[in-house]
């Protein structure tokens, strides 16, 4: 898997780094990607950066609800997921967080990857 060429395991916990330049919809499918290795291999906990990736706008309502749907079904319950995103593309009220708290997944998004450590590392 392509993927897997930024992914990285770490003490504790596993870190993948999401680059380049694209839409929204083709991070969302590494992401996707990634989480789906991450259950299948026994991985608990996943920091995903995203703050490399361009050539896309702050995804809207529908866009957060559907990544988040989807990322929840990937991790199937299994992974703690931190996300790490450019200030500029934070909902302060975190909407996603809630639809994918709400479908079973343990995640978290933040701008600053010392606060994603922080709390994915956390029991």
């Amino acid at each position: 898997m392509k993927e897997l060429q930024d992914f990285e395991v770490m003490d504790g916990y596993c870190c993948f780094r999401v680059k380049g330049h694209g839409s929204l919809g083709e991070a969302a499918s590494k992401v996707l990607n990634v989480l789906t290795f991450c259950r299948n291999n026994g991985t608990r906990k996943l920091l995903i950066d995203t703050t490399t990736w361009t050539g896309h706008n702050s995804p809207d309502t529908l866009e957060r609800y559907t990544f988040a749907t989807a990322f929840a079904e990937a991790a199937k319950y299994a992974v703690k997921v931190a996300m790490v995103v450019r200030p500029e593309f934070m909902d302060p009220e975190k909407f996603e967080v809630t639809v994918a708290t709400n479908r079973g997944l343990r995640g978290n998004v933040f701008d600053s990857e010392q606060e994603a450590l922080a709390w994915l590392l956390k029991a």
